[in-house]
């Protein structure tokens, strides 16, 4: 496993400096073409549940583990948007915290639609599709891995699907509901059918 962390991790790096040399092509102000910012800081926390990604969209359902998740992020978006949808990369870091300690690194592509507006409130849904790395096993992940026999978690797909809610006066501070998810998609990575999941809650700050 550690070697298949350490070539893990080297993609990863490798993936955050991609974001990091786009460059002021990339991150040319916002102000130039709409009214949103195109970076973004964000926190969350939140707890591991030991059942599929979908039984954690009604928060209150599922069975949680005492496995908890504190995270850091960072969001870079493309200029412009369309029809209210906007694209970018996002690279992030968490500590698994509980019945054992681990870190999770990842990074991977965001979409995100800013286009639905209540009032005074803007809810903008976002979707993040990656890859993960991690340095151990939390919580029902190692049972999923011991399912398959032999089981690597180590490098899995990381998917994040968010519901965002900001004022419309205040854009730049915005609250949010994340699913953390990490699988093998099917075993098409480390042998695994899934990994493991979390509800969290976060703040963002747009820049």
């Amino acid at each position: 496993m550690d070697c298949r962390l350490k070539t893990a991790g080297a993609l990863l790096l490798a993936l955050a400096g991609s974001v990091a040399a786009a460059g002021p092509g990339f991150a040319q102000s916002i102000h130039d073409t709409d009214s949103a910012s195109l970076q973004t800081l964000f926190v969350f926390g939140g707890r591991y549940y030991s059942e599929y990604i979908e039984n954690g969209i009604n928060p209150f359902k599922p069975a949680y583990e005492n496995n908890y998740i504190v995270g850091a992020g960072y969001q870079r978006f493309l200029p412009g948007s369309w029809h209210y949808w906007r694209l970018g990369l996002e690279v992030g870091l968490a500590a698994r915290l509980g019945d054992s300690t681990s870190a999770e690194m990842w990074a991977g592509a965001v979409a995100r639609f800013d286009g639905i507006v209540l009032g005074p409130v803007r809810i903008s849904p976002a979707l993040t599709l990656g890859v993960s790395a991690e340095s151990g096993m939390v919580g029902i992940e190692a049972v999923h891995a011991q399912e398959v026999g032999g089981g690597d978690p180590a490098l899995l797909f990381y998917m994040a699907p968010e519901v965002n809610v900001s004022w419309t006066d205040n854009p730049n501070l915005e609250v949010f509901w994340r699913l953390q998810h990490r699988s093998g998609a099917w075993n098409t990575l480390g042998n695994m059918r899934d990994g493991a999941n979390a509800t969290t809650v976060g703040l963002r700050w747009k820049f």
